[in-house]
């Protein structure tokens, strides 16, 4: 935790010294924690009215976290292989960390749920779509701004390498998500 603090005030002060330091490090530890944050926020997100068991909340939040790790395994990957290719040396461990430190972004989900649970009559809900593109789009800010100060690469390149990785690992789970529900319906 010490570390994890210490790289967030370092990123405040210093945004490149703080990027350097977290993947200098290479902490997997602070990976998993961002994959664990992020799929809490999912979790809370998705669910923040429903009352759900115990069992069932940890449940979702175990598959949710390793569909975060898994999908953040192959961004990393495909992001490295981009920019590989064109000629850029990076280490796909730290990439897997950069993806995972972006997990604490998408902690403003769960203000976003706890806002619209406290208040319902505002219509919060209609609103959701643009809260998950709006972490989105800080999260691939976020990762671009990491790659750019760590490896000095163009903005360009660094975006082509994330859109690399998250468009195929979008595509990817999204048919696995409608291929789960067809299953469920044609089940059920």
């Amino acid at each position: 935790m010490k570390h994890l603090l210490g790289s967030y005030f370092l990123y405040m002060q210093d945004p490149a010294a703080g990027v350097r330091r977290l993947l200098t490090r290479r902490s997997f530890r602070q990976a998993c924690l961002g994959y664990l944050v992020g799929a809490l926020s999912w979790v809370l997100f998705f669910n923040i009215g429903d009352q759900l068991s115990i069992f069932a909340l940890c449940f979702k939040l175990l598959v949710v976290f390793l569909a975060e790790i898994t999908a953040g395994y192959f961004v990393a990957a495909l992001c490295g292989l981009f920019l590989d290719l064109r000629r850029v040396k990076v280490s796909a461990a730290q990439l897997f960390v950069l993806v995972g430190s972006a997990g604490f972004i998408q902690a403003l989900l769960i203000a976003f749920a706890l806002l619209s649970a406290a208040w319902p009559q505002g219509n919060l809900g209609i609103l959701a779509p643009f809260a998950v593109l709006l972490v989105w789009a800080l999260q691939l800010v976020y990762l671009v701004r990491g790659l750019k100060h760590v490896w000095d690469v163009s903005t360009g390149e660094a975006l082509g390498g994330w859109l690399f990785g998250l468009v195929p690992v979008g595509a990817a789970f999204g048919l696995v998500g409608i291929f789960f529900i067809w299953f469920l319906v044609v089940l059920f």
